[in-house]
């Protein structure tokens, strides 16, 4: 069986954390939405919603970020030992990069 949980804000301090089988963690795109809860810049933002990873478990991160936010979650994955990051473009980019070849990677 497979469930799929949103998280509503996300983030390190959400009460989804206590599942224990998680295949992916995602990550979606990051704003000042949620600034009095997050942190007051993109990177602490990234780095709260980066609370989700989990270590073994591959992550997807469906936003286009800044080098700070990116650096953010990148560093948390490694924290944990989150592996593989897939980054994959929002769908309003995507269309774009699918007629110029690209698509989602993985590092």
């Amino acid at each position: 069986d497979v469930a799929v949980v949103e998280v509503g804000v996300g983030g390190r301090l959400d009460a989804t954390n206590v599942c224990e089988q998680v295949e992916a963690s995602v990550i979606c795109p990051i704003g000042y939405d949620h600034q009095n809860l997050l942190g007051s810049t993109l990177a602490e933002i990234a780095s709260e919603k980066a609370g989700v990873l989990k270590r073994g478990c591959a992550a997807i991160v469906t936003a286009s970020l800044d080098p700070e936010a990116r650096h953010a979650i990148e560093a948390a994955a490694h924290r944990v030992q989150c592996d593989p990051i897939t980054w994959a473009q929002p769908a309003e980019e995507a269309g774009a990069a699918q007629e110029e070849g690209g698509g989602a990677r993985k590092e």
